[in-house]
């Protein structure tokens, strides 16, 4: 994926980007990780040290993504599968977490490594009705994964408050049956709710794909297919530490 897109001379510069981002933010990120340890708040321990350091807005976001309470961090690690454990499970995906993030890998965007074991991207900046405008070769990358891996059932969830979500949903089903899946793709206006209920009931044995915490907090098991898709084709993300 990292060849899909722009010249070399504009990979090595994104990449020497990422390079003196992690620099800069590898000593903010161990002093929060020692104050959270103490038990303190994560939101005003990443303040009090970004103000100290003098980090931007996007700086600050990347550390509110990235750094996780240590007792979030054991649960969360426990929930995640292997991405070979889908084979004739029933999984249901995230589908703007998921596809966004994979988006933001195949542009060659920054994925981190966070404390609890998943991998984010950490576009903050643009509307996610915006993000969503072209994400086709996500899509085609993601059901290439599953066509691959071999769940028994795949349903995408997408939140219907994001303009044109029913045409992607739409889009989703006819690409479904391309790549020969058993699913479906549909909208809602309580997504996250559905996710939450459906993957946190034993008796559905039901696999959610997101990296969305709040998410992956209430359901039992948790597929990260971004971090799955990177270590395909060889990507390491960055880590802060």
């Amino acid at each position: 994926m990292r060849d899909m897109h722009g010249s070399s001379d504009e990979f090595s510069g994104s990449c020497l980007k990422e390079e003196l981002l992690k620099e800069r933010l590898l000593r903010p990120a161990r002093d929060i990780r020692s104050i959270l340890r103490w038990g303190y708040p994560k939101f005003s321990t990443i303040r009090f040290v970004a103000d100290y350091f003098q980090l931007s807005p996007e700086e600050r976001h990347i550390l509110t993504r990235v750094i996780m309470p240590p007792d979030r961090v054991i649960s969360r690690v426990n929930k995640k599968i292997a991405c070979t454990a889908i084979k004739d499970r029933k999984l249901l995906l995230d589908g703007y977490n998921v596809l966004l993030s994979v988006d933001n890998l195949i542009k060659e965007g920054p994925m981190w490594f966070c404390d609890d074991g998943y991998i984010r991207d950490t576009r903050y900046y643009f509307s996610r009705a915006k993000q969503a405008e072209d994400i086709g070769e996500a899509l085609a990358a993601v059901l290439e994964f599953l066509s691959e891996n071999g769940p028994e059932s795949v349903i995408f969830l997408f939140d219907a408050q994001i303009s044109r979500s029913g045409e992607l949903a739409g889009l989703t089903r006819h690409k479904l049956k391309e790549y020969k899946i058993s699913g479906e793709a549909k909208t809602s206006k309580t997504a996250d709710f559905e996710l939450k209920t459906k993957g946190g009931n034993p008796e559905n044995n039901i696999i959610v794909a997101t990296s969305d915490g709040i998410i992956i907090d209430s359901v039992k098991e948790v597929l990260d297919i971004p971090a799955c898709l990177m270590e395909k084709i060889g990507i390491e993300p960055i880590r802060l530490y």
